[in-house]
């Protein structure tokens, strides 16, 4: 099989020569098993979490209302159940090796250079920007649903967060988390999807991500920093690189910002003291500045985008049908939907 690549900046551009990446039937094969893969993960994580809250009403009724109940079932079945399922269906699709080449033309590569602390931190603060952007795109389409619905919809991550201490929220959020997250949604996905090129994992990657979460207040900033996080496996094959931004990204928003909005009145306009305001301007300038400057990052970095196109690349044509056309993508499509929907149904 030839290796081809195109001359157009689009990734998805057919490659100059007529050669099939793959048999189209074994790649549906793939992202099917890929999609029956994180179908059952959510299906897992979610029925082993009702089945232990049951379990716990049963035999300490009590508990339920300590803190630490919602962590446990976020984070047990997750990474008990819900992960050694989603291996046993992931152990059928093959590894492929890092796509150690951009793409540069239909006869030439070069090899990817070496990527620094320096890339991390440019890729971090425009992942900073994307989680304000995010946030917002999701604050307000929850405030639409909430004036549409009457009904007041609550970031159930920021209740659990709020009621939780903080050593217990660190260890969740910034280490369980960037541990086993990373794990499923990088290393072992975009190991199994690389060879059919840098864009697919990415695109792959950040989607699932952003749907695994369940929520709309979510959904976007964990889409785009999934797929920011998945540039970065893409290209390094380092999991830890993806880890640490994963932690820092966490630190930040589940540690940092609400220690600062603690110090902060429920009243913005009735500061007690003469910090607060400094407080305040200081979360505005941060959250603010880092969205202007992952903006502006981001186009600098996207202008001079090169991706691999992976040893069987896909056609632009057929990428979509052989990504998503198949049973078990659409399986986990609905079943992540089907999350999200029971999520949004106002609880009366």
């Amino acid at each position: 099989m030839n290796n081809t690549f195109s001359t157009q900046s689009d990734p998805f551009e057919s490659p100059l020569l007529p050669t099939p990446s793959e048999n189209p039937a074994e790649v549906r094969r793939v992202f099917s098993l890929l999609g029956l893969a994180y179908a059952v993960l959510t299906l897992a994580h979610q029925l082993t979490a009702i089945a232990c809250q049951y379990l716990l009403a049963f035999l300490a009724p009590a508990a339920l209302s300590s803190w630490w109940v919602p962590w446990v079932l976020s984070i047990v079945p997750l990474y008990t159940v819900g992960l050694g399922l989603t291996w046993l269906i992931l152990r059928k699709v093959p590894v492929s090796p890092h796509n150690t080449d951009h793409a540069l033309n239909a006869s030439a590569a070069v090899e990817k250079p070496p990527f620094r602390f320096g890339h991390w931190v440019v890729l971090l603060i425009i992942a900073f920007g994307c989680m304000t952007a995010g946030g917002l795109t999701g604050n307000i389409i929850m405030a639409i649903l909430s004036a549409v619905l009457d009904y007041d919809y609550a970031n159930a991550l920021n209740t659990i967060v709020d009621q939780s201490p903080v050593w217990m929220t660190f260890i969740a959020t910034c280490i369980c988390a960037p541990l086993g997250e990373e794990l499923l949604f990088r290393k072992l996905l975009i190991d199994r999807t690389r060879r059919f090129g840098d864009l697919p994992s990415i695109l792959l990657s950040g989607l699932l991500f952003g749907l695994f979460h369940g929520n709309l207040f979510q959904f976007f900033y964990a889409a785009m920093v999934g797929m920011i996080m998945a540039y970065v496996y893409t290209r390094t094959g380092k999991y830890w690189w993806c880890v640490a931004m994963h932690a820092a990204i966490n630190f930040m928003g589940s540690i940092v910002n609400p220690a600062l909005v603690g110090l902060l009145p429920e009243d913005m306009m009735s500061f007690e003291n003469l910090l607060q305001p400094f407080i305040y301007l200081f979360i505005l300038i941060w959250q603010y500045g880092m969205l202007i400057a992952g903006i502006v990052l981001f186009c600098v970095l996207f202008s001079r985008r090169k991706l691999s196109r992976g040893p069987s690349p896909l056609y632009r044509e057929n990428a979509a049908s052989l990504m998503l056309g198949n049973v078990g993508m659409i399986a986990a499509l609905a079943v992540m939907g089907l999350v999200m929907a029971i999520n949004l149904w106002p609880m009366r």
